[in-house]
C-alpha cells in the first residue's frame, strides 16, 4: 500500500461509527507505521476505524506501561535493536567498537528480560502482534560483514530466546519473520536518512508490510472448519481404477512426493481438528483397499465421510455437508481436475475451491502455505482433538435417534452436561466458538480477543461455557452463553450452540441454570435474526417469546419454570464456586 493511498482510506473513515482503539508500542517515532496500522485495518472493517494511540518516543518500556493502562482492545508492539541497546540505532553515538562489544551484549540481555516482563503484564489485559528486530543488524563487531562474531551471535541468542519465551505467553501473537521477508526483503526495510532526520527508520514499503501482519494477527478471520479432497492425482499418483491400490504413489522413490506432502499436509490438519472428508469417483471397494494402505500419511479415520461413487463430485460435496452440518463456506474443495471443480463451485458457490497443480511442486508448496493460512489458528484446545470424533458420534446419534421415539431416546443418552462458570481469558474455544458458529446463534456478532478480554474484566459480566457428552462419545466445550446481571434481569448479549449438540434440550438447561442459579425474573436476548440462525429462531419460536424487530426478545422466569420443560441430563457446574453434581 502506498502512504497516499493509506492516508486517503484513513481520511474516508473520519465519520466512520463504530471505532476501536489499538495500541501502538514501539521505542521510534510512530509517524507512518500508525496510519499504516489504520489503512490495513479500514481495509480489514469496511464499516470500522481504528484509533492508534502511541507512547512516548524513545521509551519502549513505557510505551508498553501506558498501553496497559488504555482503553485499547489490542496493541501492535515492535521490539528493534536499539531498543535492546541505543548503541545498536543510527542515532546514539556511544559507538560499537570492541571495547563495548561486551556491555552491549550484558545491557541487551538485561532489557530482554526486562521487555519481557513487561509484554507479559500488557498481553494479561489485551491481545498483542509482536515483532522482533526487523531491520537489518547495525554496525557492530570486528569481524567482515560476512562473518558473524561472537558478540553477534550472542544477540541473536538473546533475541531468539526472548521469541521463545514471548511465544509461551498467552495472548501473544508472534510475526512470522519468514513471512515478513517474503513481502519485505531485509535489505529495502530501513530508511536512514528517515531514522537521523525525523527518528523513524523504516521504509514505506516495510512500515505497510509490517501494519498488515499485525492486523492479521490481531483480527484474523474465522478459520475454516472442513476440507473435502479428491484422491486420483491428488491424494496420490495415479488412477486408482486403473492400475490398482498398490500401485498409486506418493513417494520420492516414485517421483511422486508432492502428494505426499499433500498428505502430511491433510495429517496435520487433522490433528489440529479440522474435519477431513473424501469425494472421488471411483468404486468404493477400490477407494478402501488404497485407504487401508499401512504406508498412507493420512491416518484413514480421518477421513469422514469417504464418498466414492461415480455421481457427480457437487452430490457427494452435499452429502458431507449434510453428515457434518457445516456451512459451504467454512470448508475448502481440493481436486486436481479443473472441471469437476467447476462443477462443484456452480452447485456451491460460497465453497473455497482450489486445484491441486499436479506436476509443479513448487505451485504444491504454494498450495499447501495456502491451506495452513486458512485453517491456521492462534492456539490449539483439547477441544480440537474431539472434533472429528465428535462428528462420527454425530452420525451415530443421528441415526439411533432416527430408530426411536424423541423422548425416550433423549432420556436413553445417559448425557452428561457441564457449565463452566469461570471467566477465563485465556479459554479460547469459548471465543472461538462465538466467532465461528452460525446456526445457533443469537445475533452473528463476531467479537475480537480485546473485546471479549474486556468483557470479562466486567464484574457485572458473567459467560458460560457449556460441555457435553453421553454414551456416544464427548462432544467437548460445544456452547457458550454471556452477557450481565442487573438485579433480576439478565441481559444476554451472546448465545451460540455447535451444531454438534442440536436435538439434545442442552438449550434448555442452559435457560433453566440461568433462572436458578442468577435468581433472575427475566432473561433479555440481544436477538437478531441473521440469513443462517434459522435453528435458533425456531427455539425461540418454540418458547413463544417475541423476536420482532425492534421489540425486546423476554423469557420470563415463571412462564418458563411452569412450562415444565423436560431436564434429562446431569448437570456439573464448575469455576468460581465449588463444583456441585446436580441431576436437574
Amino acid at each position: 500500500m502506498k502512504l497516499g493511498e493509506a492516508l486517503a482510506l484513513v481520511q474516508q473513515r473520519q465519520e466512520t461509527g463504530r471505532r476501536r482503539k489499538l495500541f501502538l508500542a514501539c521505542g521510534f517515532q510512530p509517524l507512518h507505521l500508525a496510519t499504516f496500522l489504520r489503512a490495513h485495518f479500514a481495509e480489514r472493517f469496511p464499516e470500522e476505524a481504528a484509533d492508534v494511540l502511541t507512547g512516548l518516543y524513545g521509551d519502549l518500556e513505557r510505551a508498553l506501561a501506558m498501553a496497559a493502562e488504555s482503553q485499547a482492545e489490542s496493541a501492535a508492539v515492535v521490539i528493534e535493536w536499539s531498543d535492546l541497546d541505543p548503541r545498536l540505532g543510527c542515532r546514539s553515538s556511544g559507538g560499537w567498537g570492541p571495547s563495548v562489544e561486551s556491555d552491549i551484549v550484558s545491557t541487551s540481555r538485561e532489557r530482554c528480560a526486562q521487555l519481557l516482563r513487561n509484554v507479559g503484564d500488557l498481553a494479561s489485559k489485551m491481545p498483542l502482534a509482536v515483532a522482533f528486530p526487523t531491520l537489518p543488524r547495525p554496525l557492530f563487531g570486528h569481524t567482515t560483514g560476512w562473518q558473524m562474531g561472537l558478540a553477534e551471535a550472542e544477540l541473536d541468542r538473546q533475541v531468539a530466546e526472548l521469541i521463545a519465551d514471548a511465544a509461551r505467553l498467552g495472548n501473544v501473537r508472534i510475526v512470522q519473520t519468514s513471512r515478513l521477508a517474503q513481502v519485505s526483503p531485509v535489505g529495502e526495510r530501513g530508511d536512514v536518512n528517515m531514522e537521523l532526520a525525523a527518528g523513524f527508520p523504516y521504509s514505506l514499503a516495510h512500515a505497510s508490510a509490517l501494519a498488515l501482519q499485525w492486523i492479521r494477527l490481531l483480527y484474523p478471520a474465522s478459520p475454516m472448519k472442513g476440507l473435502i479432497t479428491d484422491l486420483d492425482e491428488t491424494m496420490w499418483s495415479g488412477i486408482v481404477g486403473e492400475i490398482g491400490a498398490s500401485s498409486v504413489s506418493w513417494s520420492l522413490a516414485e517421483h511422486a512426493q508432492v502428494h505426499g506432502l499433500y498428505q502430511q499436509q491433510l495429517r496435520q490438519l487433522s490433528e489440529m481438528g479440522v474435519l477431513l472428508a473424501v469425494a472421488s469417483k471411483n468404486e468404493a471397494s477400490t477407494v478402501q483397499e488404497a485407504l487401508a494402505r499401512t504406508d498412507l500419511y493420512v491416518p484413514r479415520d480421518a477421513l469422514f465421510p469417504l464418498i466414492a461413487n461415480w455421481k457427480p463430485k457437487s452430490e457427494a460435496v452435499a452429502e458431507i455437508l449434510q453428515v457434518w452440518n457445516v456451512g459451504a463456506e467454512s470448508v475448502v474443495y481440493v481436486d486436481d481436475s479443473q472441471m469437476e471443480m467447476e462443477e462443484v463451485r456452480t452447485a456451491f458457490p460460497s465453497l473455497t475451491c482450489l486445484q491441486f497443480p499436479t506436476g509443479s511442486p513448487a505451485k504444491v508448496m504454494k498450495l499447501l502455505e495456502h491451506l495452513r493460512d486458512l485453517f491456521g489458528k492462534p492456539a490449539l484446545s483439547a477441544d480440537d482433538a474431539l472434533r472429528q470424533s465428535s462428528i462420527r458420534a454425530n452420525a451415530q446419534f443421528q441415526e439411533a435417534a432416527r430408530q426411536t421415539s424423541t423422548n425416550e431416546f433423549i432420556k436413553g443418552l445417559q448425557a452428561k452436561l457441564t457449565f463452566d462458570i469461570q471467566k477465563d481469558g485465556s479459554n479460547h474455544r469459548l471465543l472461538e466458538l462465538i466467532n465461528k458458529t452460525n446456526q445457533f446463534n443469537l445475533n452473528g456478532v463476531r467479537i475480537s480477543a480485546g473485546e471479549w478480554l474486556q468483557f470479562l474484566s466486567d464484574p457485572a459480566a458473567f459467560a458460560l461455557g457449556v460441555a457435553y457428552e453421553d454414551k456416544f462419545g464427548p462432544l467437548g466445550v460445544i456452547g457458550v452463553v454471556a452477557g450481565r446481571q442487573s438485579g433480576g434481569r439478565l441481559d444476554v448479549q451472546t448465545w451460540v450452540l455447535s451444531c454438534r449438540a442440536f436435538s439434545r434440550r442442552i438449550e434448555f438447561h442452559i435457560l433453566d441454570y440461568l433462572f436458578r442459579s442468577g435468581n433472575a425474573e427475566k432473561i433479555a436476548l440481544a436477538f437478531t435474526a441473521t440469513e443462517r440462525n434459522q435453528p435458533l429462531q425456531e427455539f425461540l419460536a418454540s418458547l413463544g417469546v417475541c423476536t420482532a424487530p425492534g421489540e425486546e426478545c423476554i423469557v420470563e422466569r415463571e412462564a418458563f419454570l411452569q412450562a415444565g420443560y423436560e431436564m434429562p441430563h446431569a448437570l456439573i457446574v464448575t469455576g468460581e464456586r465449588k463444583p456441585m453434581d446436580v441431576v436437574l
